[in-house]
C-alpha cells in the first residue's frame, strides 16, 4: 500500500519536474533568440550610410557641431563597446533617449503601443480569428458545395488584394461616402470608434488565410473515423462540432492562431501609414528616417519580446489542453 502511493505521489512529481524542464528551455530560447536580434538589429543600423547626428543638429549644422554631438552620444566609440552599453542599460530597464522625439524610449513605445497599435492588434486578431474559424467550418461541412466556391473565392479575393488597397476602399466607403466612421487619426473621446476600419482593414489582411486554415484542419477533422461513427449514432451536429472537432481543432486552432498573431505586426505597419494612426509601425518608421538609434533598438527589442512571449504562451496552452503533448513531452523526456 505504501510502494503504491509512492509511486502515484512520484509520477505527478516527475511530470511537473517535465513540464518545468519544458518551460525553463523555452525561456532560455527566447533569451537566446532576443540577444541574436539584438546584435542583428545593432549590426544593421551601424552599417546603414549616414549617422543620427544630421538628423539631431538639423541640415544647417558645420561639421564642428556634427562632430560633437557625435562624441556626446558615444558614436564614435567602437562598436562592441557601443554594445555593451546598450545591454548594460537594457539590464537596468532604460532604452536610452529619443534621438528625434527628445523623451524616454519605453515612454514613446509604451504611448504608441497603448493608445494605437495594442487595441488595433488585440481587436483585428480577435475577429480575424473567430470570423475565419466559422467560414472555414462552414466552407469544409459543404466541401464542393456553393457555399464552400463561395467562401473559399473571397478568401482568394482578399489575399490578392494588397491592404494599402483595401484599406483605401474601406476608408472611402465606410468613412467618406457613408461617413459612419472616423477614417483618419486617433484621438479625443472616440479613440475605439477611430480604430473600427483600421481594424476591419487588418481583419481583411489575416481573414484569408485563417479561413483556408481553419477549412482545411476541418475538413481532415471530418474524415476522421470518430465523427464518422458520431454520424453513425445519430448524435446531433451540436455535439460533434462540440466533443469531436472543437476537441480536435484545438491545439490547431491555438497554434495558427499565434501565428496569425505574429503576422499582424507585421501587416498593421502599413494600417497605420493608410489611417494615419501613430501606432508602433510610425513610430518605427519615423525613426527609421532620422536615423533614431535607440528608439529603433527599443522598438524593435519590442516587437521581439511580443513575438516570443506569444510563441511561448502557444507552447504551454497547447501543453495543457492536448494530452497528446503532454505525452510528447514525457517521450522527449
Amino acid at each position: 500500500m505504501v510502494r503504491e502511493t509512492t509511486i502515484g505521489t512520484s509520477r505527478p512529481r516527475s511530470q511537473a519536474s517535465r513540464v518545468l524542464a519544458f518551460v525553463a528551455k523555452r525561456l532560455l530560447t527566447a533569451i537566446m533568440v532576443l540577444l541574436v536580434v539584438t546584435v542583428l538589429v545593432f549590426a544593421f543600423i551601424h552599417a546603414a550610410p549616414g549617422g543620427p547626428e544630421q538628423a539631431i543638429a538639423g541640415p544647417d549644422a558645420d561639421p564642428a557641431q556634427l562632430a560633437a554631438i557625435r562624441a556626446t552620444y558615444g558614436l564614435d566609440d567602437p562598436l562592441p563597446q557601443q554594445y555593451l552599453r546598450f545591454l548594460g542599460s537594457l539590464a537596468h530597464f532604460d532604452l536610452g533617449t529619443s534621438y528625434s522625439l527628445h523623451e524616454s524610449v519605453i515612454s514613446a513605445i509604451w504611448r504608441a503601443a497603448t493608445v494605437v497599435t495594442i487595441p488595433l492588434l488585440l481587436i483585428s486578431w480577435f475577429l480575424s480569428t473567430t470570423i475565419g474559424s466559422l467560414l472555414g467550418y462552414f466552407a469544409a461541412r459543404s466541401r464542393g458545395g456553393v457555399l464552400d466556391r463561395t467562401i473559399v473565392g473571397f478568401a482568394i479575393l482578399g489575399a490578392s488584394s494588397p491592404i494599402f488597397a483595401t484599406g483605401m476602399l474601406i476608408s472611402y466607403i465606410f468613412g467618406v461616402k457613408l461617413g459612419w466612421f472616423p477614417f483618419i487619426g486617433v484621438g479625443g473621446d472616440e479613440s475605439l470608434r477611430q480604430l473600427v476600419l483600421p481594424g476591419a482593414a487588418a481583419t481583411v489582411l489575416l481573414l484569408a488565410s485563417s479561413t483556408k486554415l481553419a477549412r482545411v484542419r476541418f475538413a481532415q477533422i471530418l474524415d476522421e473515423d470518430q465523427v464518422t461513427f458520431a454520424r453513425a449514432r445519430g448524435l446531433s451536429p451540436q455535439y460533434i462540432a462540440g466533443k469531436a472537432i472543437l476537441k480536435n481543432s484545438a491545439v490547431h486552432l491555438v497554434t495558427w492562431s499565434g501565428s496569425l498573431f505574429v503576422a499582424l505586426l507585421g501587416g498593421l505597419v502599413v494600417v497605420e501609414q493608410v489611417f494615419s494612426l501613430s501606432g508602433v509601425g510610425t513610430l518605427l518608421i519615423n525613426a527609421i528616417s532620422a536615423r533614431d538609434i535607440p528608439l529603433i533598438q527599443g522598438i524593435t527589442l519590442a516587437i521581439a519580446i511580443g513575438v516570443v512571449l506569444v510563441n511561448l504562451a502557444v507552447d504551454l496552452i497547447c501543453l495543457a489542453i492536448d494530452p497528446r503533448v503532454r505525452l510528447g513531452l514525457e517521450v522527449e523526456a
